[in-house]
């Protein structure tokens, strides 16, 4: 009964999606998240988290940063598994499916992104966080886009299923910032559903998008074709090394760092520190610089991934 609702209220046709509406929810989750983000600000972080950093206020910028970022894949994570389940035939036709539904979430996000990009510039981080300012510029573009021309908004609601792992693998890192172990159960419970995630929610969003790449591609503009292939060529190289990463990180840690111990001890002769909160400590919660925020938006930040 609720779904024979929804879909009545939000039925599937282009003719009441209003572009001018996706506009309006755009504009208003951008402040809503500028808002949000002096909530924050006023508030404050975590003792935890700048305890022992270095540069205290760099870390409350990250910690800010994540936060809006997990309620961000929260929102939409949960409204992406309310698409599909309310409105199965979008598997049909991915280019043409829409209702406002799924038209408004895209707008949300279009929204956030655009909000994120303008916090990167506010701090100046547009050139050191470079892979993720080429992201924004690449997905915000998209997904304004297909909001004007109401076309291709299923295949964002696919590719918006990766916020669905990245709610598990933002709380990763907010318990890192937290000084959570390693060891412990909820760490232990959230790793194990992040690589699930990972593997049902950026592994077949992105095998999905890559198949329709092939099949239909030519129902699309020439140049929106290539800039997404570009993209997905991309994604489809640097996520199964994430995925090894992320195994390696959270289940494997115990077998490599032994082996590490012992090849140190072998070579060197020199005692080695005592392993501290799950991590040796030479070792840093934010141990992979070269993968940056991306993987969180469907790419890699050091500061979201760990």
């Amino acid at each position: 009964m609720v779904t024979d609702a929804i879909t009545s209220v939000f039925p599937n046709n282009t003719d009441v999606v209003s572009v001018q509406g996706g506009y309006g929810v755009m504009i208003g989750t951008i402040i809503f998240f500028n808002i949000l983000n002096r909530i924050v600000s006023y508030i404050g972080v975590p003792v935890a988290v700048v305890k022992h950093a270095v540069n205290k206020e760099e870390e409350a910028w990250k910690w800010k940063n994540l936060l809006l970022s997990w309620i961000h894949a929260f929102i939409v994570g949960l409204w992406d598994i309310l698409c599909f389940y309310y409105y199965p035939e979008i598997w049909q036709d991915l280019i043409t499916h829409i209702t406002p539904f799924t038209y408004y979430m895209v707008a949300v996000s279009t929204g956030y992104f655009m909000y994120d990009f303008g916090d990167l510039i506010v701090q100046k981080k547009v050139l050191e966080m470079w892979q993720l300012t080429l992201h924004h510029i690449a997905v915000t573009s998209m997904f304004f886009y297909n909001l004007t021309t109401r076309r291709c908004v299923a295949y964002n609601v696919v590719a918006l299923m990766a916020e669905i792992n990245s709610f598990f693998l933002h709380s990763r890192k907010l318990m890192q910032m937290q000084q959570f172990k390693f060891s412990s159960p909820i760490y232990q419970a959230n790793a194990l559903v992040n690589l699930v995630t990972f593997l049902f929610c950026r592994g077949f969003g992105l095998g999905r998008i890559t198949y329709g790449m092939i099949v239909e591609g030519h129902r699309v503009d020439s140049v929106y074709f290539y800039t997404l292939t570009g993209s997905m060529f991309i994604m489809n190289m640097i996520n199964p090394g994430l995925f090894i990463i992320l195994l390696k990180n959270d289940f494997l840690r115990k077998d490599y760092h032994s082996k590490a111990t012992k090849k140190q001890l072998r070579g060197s002769g020199e005692s080695v520190k005592p392993v501290q909160n799950g991590l040796h400590p030479t070792e840093s919660t934010d141990s992979l610089p070269g993968y940056s925020k991306l993987l969180a938006e469907g790419s890699i930040d050091a500061h979201k991934i760990d």
